[in-house]
């Protein structure tokens, strides 16, 4: 390695006359490119916090696509008039034991709100729903009576209100 680094400096020493003029030369071009380009003052890096923003957490499964194509778009207009992080997972079709762990890392993530697009989730949901009684969940199927689900509204401006909603009772607690 170092036997190839001498031999292009000694090639460079002995043609000095011509490497010196086009070292000169690209590094005239380059610096003209870059000021030539640039114009003016480069603007303000904008930037915002988002790690305290109420998180909602929407979980699809491959079967349940065209629910998941429904409900996305309101979650996502929520996130216009309140201070949300929406995050959508899709997880493949499966049994309720197979869905559990994805509803389960949700609920890691602390996530405020958990929305299950699929009618195979209702399972999954009500199970994590009795064991954590604080958590919220919004899902296509109501099979438990617990007061922490509820269902998606079929309205895509309802379900926005619901986020939002849920988003602004969780900045006041």
């Amino acid at each position: 390695m170092t036997i190839k680094i001498r031999k292009i400096f000694s090639t460079l020493r002995k043609n000095w006359k011509i490497a010196a003029p086009t070292a000169v030369v690209v590094l005239a071009a380059t610096v003209a490119a870059v000021l030539a380009t640039t114009g003016s003052e480069p603007a303000a890096v904008a930037y915002a916090n988002v790690s305290r923003n109420f998180r909602v957490c929407m979980l699809a499964t491959t079967k349940d696509t065209a629910d998941a194509d429904r409900i996305w778009p309101a979650i996502q207009a929520a996130t216009g008039r309140a201070p949300i992080n929406a995050e959508r997972v899709t997880a493949p079709a499966g049994t309720d034991a197979q869905l559990t762990p994805y509803v389960n890392s949700l609920l890691s993530l602390h996530c405020g709100l958990i929305v299950g697009a699929g009618h195979d989730l209702s399972g999954p949901i009500s199970s994590a729903a009795k064991s954590h009684a604080s958590q919220r969940f919004l899902t296509l199927d109501k099979t438990e009576v617990a007061t922490n689900i509820a269902l998606v509204p079929a309205a895509p401006a309802d379900l926005t209100a619901a986020v939002v909603a849920a988003a602004n009772s969780a900045e006041t607690h």
